[in-house]
């Protein structure tokens, strides 16, 4: 969300976008200190001729995972990289792990090829009580929606492959409360059937399943994984799933009476239609409390009679009751584009509305009138900008309301409103949220 809101402060700045990519925002860190020893080792054993190969996804982003991968005391480290000149390379992803010797130099241990063209996902964890440190590599090569996984143990200098198995999506959580994570796959079904997804684990270096449920869509339709608690008591992964009109449901995945369960299959279309709304309104942990909540829609004031397009909408962000049903948390204005919520106070229900100002790229809190053209009396205005930006904007009356990274969030509060509903700047950060 950070890159996102990045790119769109350079956006309300006047910069063109056409020169960015994904892959331009991620090929070009600086690498550290360490780092640089790892790649100067690196490159001394397979040369200089290579790209480095970073994670699509996942908590690891880099190209380096340095971590503790066997059972002495002292780090690994492992790079993905391919060469430019692809004839002279194995097939598919190239694999080193270096180690350090005796005189703390990193030094190339083990090399491999795995399959696939990209690395999606690297996640390095025990799968189980007893079991060595797991490193779980996702790959995904473009002509194919599966993926491969494959999971590994290092042991005497020499990165064993223990399991390999096809997926849609895969996450690490504790799940069942066993003090130790599980690896939670979403396989697609055979023929254009409906997903599954199914929890997995280590036992005596054999990857075992223990549960499976089934996801009420196609694996090619979830466009959104969130792992988190599902209530203060179920911790579980949240599946965002565009249905065929193009809008979103959601599922979620979580552990009870010893199995894998998930709602929203097992009651039908009452939890999947109470949850439907336009895509790009994804679950998220709006107030931070480790709770992932579900967000669902209605029509903002004055918006009811304009074409879908050009609706704006009051969000509610919802927790999971157990016994299939939610309870409200927040309710208020959600700006995917800025990445911020605005939770409405109770003096605001059904009085306030919120229209763009595409002059400014704001978007302005009303008084709501009869109707959107008669709402007028202005309460405040948001705006998202870089730190190098928000000087111009305090000498024009704004004030910061937070800042994340280099992003800052600002308010100016109408300063010559005499409506009861003006908000005071305490009142403003405390119903604020960045959302991620």
């Amino acid at each position: 969300m950070l890159a996102a809101l990045l790119l769109c402060s350079m956006a309300l700045s006047g910069c063109s976008l056409g020169t960015f990519s994904v892959d331009t925002l991620v090929a070009a860190p600086k690498l550290s200190a360490e780092q640089q020893e790892i790649h100067r080792s690196l490159t001394e054993t397979v040369g200089t001729d290579i790209t480095l190969k970073y994670p699509k996804g996942g908590d690891n982003r880099s190209a380096y995972v340095v971590a503790n991968i066997d059972d002495e005391p002292s780090d690994e480290a492992i790079v993905f990289f391919e060469y430019n000149n692809l004839s002279n390379a194995k097939d598919g992803i190239n694999v080193c792990v270096l180690d350090k010797n005796d005189d703390g130099e990193w030094k190339v241990e083990y090399r491999f090829s795995g399959p696939g063209t990209d690395i999606d996902k690297i996640i390095i964890t025990k799968l189980g009580q007893n079991e060595n440190t797991s490193i779980i590599v996702g790959y995904s090569t473009l002509s194919m929606n599966d993926k491969t996984l494959e999971i590994y143990n290092y042991e005497g200098s020499t990165l064993k492959l223990i399991a390999t198995e096809t997926y849609n999506a895969i996450e690490t959580m504790d799940l069942n409360n066993d003090n130790y994570n599980e690896l939670i796959t979403v396989q697609a079904g055979a023929d254009g059937a409906n997903a599954t997804a199914s929890l997995l684990s280590i036992k005596d270096s054999q990857l075992v399943k223990s549960s499976t449920t089934d996801i009420g869509c196609n694996a090619d339709a979830i466009i959104n994984c969130v792992k988190g608690k599902v209530s203060p008591t179920h911790k579980a992964l949240m599946l965002d799933c565009r249905n065929p009109d193009g809008t979103v449901h959601t599922e979620f995945i979580y552990h009870r009476y010893s199995s894998l369960q998930n709602p929203v299959a097992q009651i039908g279309q009452n939890l999947m239609s109470y949850t439907n709304r336009p895509d790009g309104y994804y679950c998220a942990d709006v107030d931070s409390d480790g709770v992932i909540e579900v967000p669902t829609l209605e029509v903002l004031k004055g918006y009811e009679l304009l074409p879908s397009n050009e609706q704006l909408y009051l969000t509610t962000w919802n927790s999971y009751a157990d016994f299939y049903s939610f309870n409200k948390k927040l309710s208020g204005f959600y700006s995917i584009s800025m990445g911020y919520m605005v939770s409405f106070p109770e003096s605001w229900e059904n009085k306030v509305t919120v229209k763009y100002d595409s002059v400014t790229s704001e978007y302005v809190f009303y008084e709501f009138s009869t109707t959107l053209e008669d709402s007028n009396t202005e309460l405040m205005r948001v705006a998202v900008c870089t730190k190098s930006e928000s000087e111009q904007y305090f000498d024009s009356g704004y004030a910061l309301i937070t800042s994340v990274g280099q992003i800052d969030y600002l308010v100016k509060i109408a300063p010559d409103s005499t409506s009861k509903l003006v908000q005071n700047i305490s009142t403003i950060r405390r119903n604020f949220y960045v959302v991620s």
